[in-house]
Protein backbone atom coordinates (compact mmCIF):
# COMPACT_ATOMS: atom_id res chain seq x y z
CA UNK A 1 0.00 0.00 0.00
CA UNK A 2 1.03 3.59 -0.26
CA UNK A 3 -0.48 6.73 0.18
CA UNK A 4 -0.55 8.40 -3.67
CA UNK A 5 -3.61 10.58 -3.06
CA UNK A 6 -3.62 12.37 0.33
CA UNK A 7 -6.90 14.63 0.88
CA UNK A 8 -6.89 18.25 3.14
CA UNK A 9 -9.93 19.81 3.88
CA UNK A 10 -9.10 23.39 4.30
CA UNK A 11 -12.06 25.92 5.84
CA UNK A 12 -9.04 29.22 5.74
CA UNK A 13 -8.45 29.03 9.16
CA UNK A 14 -4.35 28.49 10.69
CA UNK A 15 -5.99 25.44 12.96
CA UNK A 16 -7.04 23.37 9.71
CA UNK A 17 -3.78 24.35 8.04
CA UNK A 18 -1.93 22.43 10.08
CA UNK A 19 -2.67 19.55 8.80
CA UNK A 20 -0.74 21.21 5.96
CA UNK A 21 3.46 20.19 7.37
CA UNK A 22 1.68 16.60 7.78
CA UNK A 23 0.38 16.32 4.19
CA UNK A 24 3.49 17.94 3.17
CA UNK A 25 5.81 15.31 5.00
CA UNK A 26 3.70 12.34 4.05
CA UNK A 27 2.64 12.77 0.51
CA UNK A 28 6.88 14.39 0.01
CA UNK A 29 7.89 10.50 1.35
CA UNK A 30 5.78 8.80 -1.20
CA UNK A 31 5.93 10.50 -3.75
CA UNK A 32 2.25 11.36 -3.44
CA UNK A 33 -0.15 13.85 -4.64
CA UNK A 34 -1.67 16.41 -2.13
CA UNK A 35 -5.42 17.67 -2.85
CA UNK A 36 -6.71 20.68 -1.00
CA UNK A 37 -10.75 20.88 -0.27
CA UNK A 38 -12.87 23.04 0.20
CA UNK A 39 -16.50 22.86 0.68
CA UNK A 40 -19.17 25.50 0.30
CA UNK A 41 -23.07 25.79 0.68
CA UNK A 42 -23.57 26.94 -2.71
CA UNK A 43 -21.79 28.11 -5.87
CA UNK A 44 -21.84 31.36 -5.22
CA UNK A 45 -18.93 32.98 -7.70
CA UNK A 46 -18.71 35.94 -4.88
CA UNK A 47 -17.40 32.68 -2.71
CA UNK A 48 -16.18 30.51 -4.85
CA UNK A 49 -13.22 33.05 -6.28
CA UNK A 50 -11.52 33.76 -2.81
CA UNK A 51 -11.52 30.25 -1.70
CA UNK A 52 -10.24 28.84 -5.10
CA UNK A 53 -7.47 31.94 -4.64
CA UNK A 54 -6.80 30.54 -0.97
CA UNK A 55 -6.20 27.01 -2.32
CA UNK A 56 -4.52 27.65 -5.09
CA UNK A 57 -2.19 30.27 -2.55
CA UNK A 58 -1.21 26.70 -0.40
CA UNK A 59 -1.17 24.65 -3.44
CA UNK A 60 1.64 26.51 -5.27
CA UNK A 61 3.48 26.41 -1.94
CA UNK A 62 3.35 23.24 -1.70
CA UNK A 63 4.69 22.80 -5.12
CA UNK A 64 7.26 24.86 -4.34
CA UNK A 65 8.45 21.95 -2.14
CA UNK A 66 8.30 19.62 -5.40
CA UNK A 67 5.38 18.33 -3.94
CA UNK A 68 2.42 17.20 -6.38
CA UNK A 69 -0.73 19.85 -5.03
CA UNK A 70 -4.24 20.28 -6.80
CA UNK A 71 -7.41 21.88 -5.52
CA UNK A 72 -11.03 20.72 -5.61
CA UNK A 73 -14.24 23.14 -4.31
CA UNK A 74 -17.49 21.07 -3.48
CA UNK A 75 -21.00 22.34 -2.56
CA UNK A 76 -23.08 20.92 -0.13
CA UNK A 77 -22.47 19.47 3.80
CA UNK A 78 -19.15 19.54 4.73
CA UNK A 79 -18.68 16.13 6.41
CA UNK A 80 -20.65 14.82 3.41
CA UNK A 81 -19.17 16.60 0.44
CA UNK A 82 -15.23 15.17 2.29
CA UNK A 83 -16.92 11.24 2.62
CA UNK A 84 -18.33 11.48 -1.05
CA UNK A 85 -14.97 12.90 -2.99
CA UNK A 86 -12.50 10.54 -0.79
CA UNK A 87 -14.45 7.90 -2.49
CA UNK A 88 -15.01 8.66 -5.76
CA UNK A 89 -11.17 10.01 -6.11
CA UNK A 90 -9.68 6.53 -4.94
CA UNK A 91 -8.53 9.11 -1.89
CA UNK A 92 -5.65 7.25 0.14
CA UNK A 93 -5.53 9.25 3.16
CA UNK A 94 -7.41 11.82 4.82
CA UNK A 95 -5.34 14.34 7.14
CA UNK A 96 -7.55 16.87 9.12
CA UNK A 97 -7.48 19.03 11.86
CA UNK A 98 -9.75 17.98 15.06
CA UNK A 99 -10.82 21.14 16.20
CA UNK A 100 -11.57 24.77 15.15
CA UNK A 101 -14.23 27.16 14.20
CA UNK A 102 -13.22 29.58 11.91
CA UNK A 103 -12.06 30.64 8.06
CA UNK A 104 -14.30 30.86 5.11
CA UNK A 105 -17.49 28.43 6.09
CA UNK A 106 -16.59 28.39 9.88
CA UNK A 107 -16.38 24.62 9.74
CA UNK A 108 -16.45 23.37 13.31
CA UNK A 109 -14.19 21.01 12.39
CA UNK A 110 -14.25 18.43 15.26
CA UNK A 111 -17.28 17.53 14.30
CA UNK A 112 -16.20 17.51 10.71
CA UNK A 113 -13.89 15.40 11.77
CA UNK A 114 -15.83 12.92 13.74
CA UNK A 115 -18.25 12.57 10.97
CA UNK A 116 -15.82 11.49 7.91
CA UNK A 117 -13.87 8.97 10.36
CA UNK A 118 -17.32 7.41 10.89
CA UNK A 119 -18.62 7.64 7.53
CA UNK A 120 -15.54 6.66 5.56
CA UNK A 121 -12.96 3.37 4.92
CA UNK A 122 -10.31 5.55 4.13
CA UNK A 123 -7.42 6.24 6.62
CA UNK A 124 -8.20 9.21 8.79
CA UNK A 125 -5.02 11.43 10.07
CA UNK A 126 -6.29 13.88 12.78
CA UNK A 127 -3.97 16.02 13.94
CA UNK A 128 -4.53 18.01 16.98
CA UNK A 129 -5.22 21.76 17.40
CA UNK A 130 -4.49 21.83 20.93
CA UNK A 131 -0.88 20.72 21.13
CA UNK A 132 1.75 22.34 20.61
CA UNK A 133 2.08 23.69 16.89
CA UNK A 134 5.34 22.40 15.13
CA UNK A 135 7.56 23.74 12.44
CA UNK A 136 8.98 20.84 11.24
CA UNK A 137 7.10 17.41 11.04
CA UNK A 138 9.01 14.50 12.24
CA UNK A 139 7.75 11.18 13.21
CA UNK A 140 10.93 9.43 15.00
CA UNK A 141 8.61 7.48 17.56
CA UNK A 142 5.08 5.89 16.56
CA UNK A 143 3.06 3.99 18.77
CA UNK A 144 1.29 1.37 17.70
CA UNK A 145 -1.05 -0.59 20.03
CA UNK A 146 -2.41 -3.75 19.42
CA UNK A 147 -4.68 -6.44 20.84
CA UNK A 148 -3.08 -9.52 19.62
CA UNK A 149 -6.29 -9.87 17.17
CA UNK A 150 -5.90 -9.73 13.13
CA UNK A 151 -8.28 -6.81 13.33
CA UNK A 152 -5.84 -4.40 15.33
CA UNK A 153 -2.58 -5.90 13.11
CA UNK A 154 -4.38 -3.77 10.30
CA UNK A 155 -2.73 -0.58 11.15
CA UNK A 156 0.95 -2.41 10.57
CA UNK A 157 1.07 -1.77 7.18
CA UNK A 158 0.29 1.76 7.55
CA UNK A 159 3.03 2.21 10.08
CA UNK A 160 5.55 0.66 7.57
CA UNK A 161 4.24 2.89 5.15
CA UNK A 162 5.16 6.69 7.14
CA UNK A 163 8.29 4.80 8.62
CA UNK A 164 9.60 4.36 5.38
CA UNK A 165 12.69 5.25 4.32
CA UNK A 166 13.47 6.96 7.94
CA UNK A 167 15.37 5.61 10.90
CA UNK A 168 11.86 6.36 13.22
CA UNK A 169 11.42 3.64 16.33
CA UNK A 170 8.02 1.88 16.30
CA UNK A 171 6.77 1.18 20.17
CA UNK A 172 4.87 -1.87 20.19
CA UNK A 173 2.14 -1.80 23.29
CA UNK A 174 0.46 -4.48 24.69
CA UNK A 175 -2.41 -3.78 27.47
CA UNK A 176 -4.09 -6.60 29.62
CA UNK A 177 -6.52 -5.91 31.56
CA UNK A 178 -6.87 -7.36 35.47
CA UNK A 179 -9.80 -9.62 36.01
CA UNK A 180 -12.17 -8.58 38.98
CA UNK A 181 -12.07 -10.26 41.88
CA UNK A 182 -15.51 -11.79 42.69
CA UNK A 183 -16.67 -11.06 45.89
CA UNK A 184 -18.98 -14.12 47.07
CA UNK A 185 -15.90 -16.53 46.35
CA UNK A 186 -14.70 -18.36 49.94
CA UNK A 187 -11.65 -17.62 51.37
CA UNK A 188 -11.03 -21.31 52.07
CA UNK A 189 -11.23 -22.09 48.71
CA UNK A 190 -7.45 -22.72 47.11
CA UNK A 191 -5.85 -21.49 45.71
CA UNK A 192 -7.31 -18.16 46.48
CA UNK A 193 -8.52 -16.07 44.10
CA UNK A 194 -5.62 -13.97 44.05
CA UNK A 195 -3.25 -16.12 43.94
CA UNK A 196 -5.15 -17.46 40.85
CA UNK A 197 -5.82 -14.11 39.25
CA UNK A 198 -1.36 -13.84 39.48
CA UNK A 199 -1.05 -16.65 37.83
CA UNK A 200 -3.54 -16.32 34.81
CA UNK A 201 -2.10 -12.33 34.61
CA UNK A 202 1.46 -14.37 34.47
CA UNK A 203 -0.17 -16.33 31.98
CA UNK A 204 -1.58 -13.63 29.88
CA UNK A 205 1.46 -11.08 29.79
CA UNK A 206 3.48 -14.26 28.82
CA UNK A 207 1.62 -14.71 25.90
CA UNK A 208 1.12 -10.77 25.15
CA UNK A 209 5.04 -10.96 25.31
CA UNK A 210 5.56 -14.06 22.87
CA UNK A 211 2.53 -12.10 20.71
CA UNK A 212 4.59 -8.70 20.41
CA UNK A 213 8.19 -10.65 19.80
CA UNK A 214 6.70 -12.19 16.80
CA UNK A 215 4.87 -8.82 15.62
CA UNK A 216 8.85 -7.59 16.29
CA UNK A 217 10.46 -9.54 14.09
CA UNK A 218 8.34 -8.95 11.05
CA UNK A 219 9.74 -5.20 11.23
CA UNK A 220 13.37 -5.78 12.14
CA UNK A 221 12.97 -8.44 9.42
CA UNK A 222 12.20 -5.29 7.18
CA UNK A 223 14.89 -3.37 8.61
CA UNK A 224 13.27 -0.94 11.12
CA UNK A 225 13.79 -0.29 14.63
CA UNK A 226 11.60 -1.91 17.54
CA UNK A 227 10.91 -2.31 20.83
CA UNK A 228 7.84 -3.55 22.54
CA UNK A 229 6.37 -3.11 26.13
CA UNK A 230 3.46 -5.54 28.52
CA UNK A 231 1.49 -3.17 30.33
CA UNK A 232 -1.11 -4.57 33.01
CA UNK A 233 -4.02 -2.49 33.49
CA UNK A 234 -6.91 -0.02 31.60
CA UNK A 235 -6.20 -0.36 27.95
CA UNK A 236 -7.17 3.99 27.58
CA UNK A 237 -4.99 5.07 30.44
CA UNK A 238 -1.65 2.68 29.50
CA UNK A 239 -2.09 4.20 25.65
CA UNK A 240 -1.97 7.88 27.32
CA UNK A 241 0.92 7.37 29.49
CA UNK A 242 3.01 4.76 27.33
CA UNK A 243 2.61 7.96 24.23
CA UNK A 244 3.44 10.76 26.99
CA UNK A 245 6.16 8.89 28.58
CA UNK A 246 7.68 8.04 24.92
CA UNK A 247 7.32 11.51 23.68
CA UNK A 248 5.63 9.61 20.85
CA UNK A 249 5.40 11.76 17.66
CA UNK A 250 2.06 9.81 16.50
CA UNK A 251 -0.19 7.17 17.84
CA UNK A 252 -1.51 4.82 15.19
CA UNK A 253 -4.59 2.56 15.85
CA UNK A 254 -7.56 0.45 14.27
CA UNK A 255 -10.99 2.37 14.72
CA UNK A 256 -13.12 -0.25 16.56
CA UNK A 257 -13.73 -3.96 17.15
CA UNK A 258 -14.01 -6.44 20.08
CA UNK A 259 -11.05 -8.94 19.63
CA UNK A 260 -8.46 -10.42 21.40
CA UNK A 261 -7.44 -11.06 25.30
CA UNK A 262 -7.29 -7.71 26.71
CA UNK A 263 -11.06 -7.43 25.27
CA UNK A 264 -10.49 -4.13 23.88
CA UNK A 265 -13.58 -1.85 23.05
CA UNK A 266 -12.11 0.43 20.36
CA UNK A 267 -15.13 2.42 19.70
CA UNK A 268 -14.37 3.63 23.47
CA UNK A 269 -10.74 3.45 22.76
CA UNK A 270 -10.22 5.51 19.96
CA UNK A 271 -12.62 8.32 21.70
CA UNK A 272 -10.61 8.82 24.58
CA UNK A 273 -7.22 8.54 22.83
CA UNK A 274 -8.32 11.18 20.23
CA UNK A 275 -9.76 13.59 22.66
CA UNK A 276 -6.60 13.13 25.17
CA UNK A 277 -3.93 12.97 23.79
CA UNK A 278 -1.48 15.86 22.16
CA UNK A 279 -0.34 13.66 19.74
CA UNK A 280 -1.18 13.11 16.51
CA UNK A 281 -3.39 9.72 15.68
CA UNK A 282 -3.79 7.69 12.80
CA UNK A 283 -6.80 5.94 12.12
CA UNK A 284 -7.67 2.81 10.35
CA UNK A 285 -11.51 1.75 10.02
CA UNK A 286 -10.89 -1.53 8.71
CA UNK A 287 -13.61 -2.31 5.72
CA UNK A 288 -14.14 -5.89 6.74
CA UNK A 289 -14.42 -5.94 10.29
CA UNK A 290 -13.88 -9.44 11.99
CA UNK A 291 -17.69 -9.48 13.74
CA UNK A 292 -19.54 -7.37 15.95
CA UNK A 293 -19.13 -6.25 19.34
CA UNK A 294 -20.54 -8.23 21.79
Amino acid sequence: MSYRKVLVPLDGSELAERSLRYADKIAGSNGGEVILFTVSASSDDRLERPMKAYLDLNAKELQSQRIRASTAIAYGSVADEIIDFAHKSKIDLIIISTHGYSGIKHWMMGSIARKVLYGTHVPVFLVKSRSPKVSRVKFEKILLPLDGSPFSETSIPHVEQLMRGTQAEIILLRVSEPPIVPSDRSPAIKPSWEQYRDMLMAEVQQQALKYLEKVKAGFEGRGMKVKSEVLLGKAIESILQVARKENADLIAITTHGRTGVSRWVYGSVVNRVVEESLQPVLLIRPSTPEGPST
